[in-house]
């Protein structure tokens, strides 16, 4: 498997919302929240930045595939939470 859960990643491409017309552009953070293992698929929480809402997020889960997602490193992790704090 390529991640555990827990596991902060980073994604490589759009991806498509399954039930709307969101797009989650290449380079969200996200946390993986379950792992799949056939086929092998990871459902990930994701926060996007919506300055329009209250908290100025709007959250989403999606599944992803292996080749969608790279695994981010403690060091990234820390400096993508703090960015998206820093946004805050």
């Amino acid at each position: 498997m390529k991640a555990r859960i827990y596991s902060q990643i980073k994604t490589l491409v759009d991806i498509r919302v399954d039930f709307s017309d969101r797009i989650i552009p290449i380079g969200t953070v996200g946390t993986i929240v379950e792992c799949y293992r056939q086929p092998e698929g990871y459902a990930v929480d994701i926060a996007m930045p919506n300055h329009q809402l209250i908290g100025g997020y709007e959250y989403d889960n999606v599944i992803l595939q292996p080749d969608q997602f790279s695994v981010m490193q403690e060091t990234e992790s820390s400096e993508a939470t703090m960015q998206v704090e820093s946004r805050s």
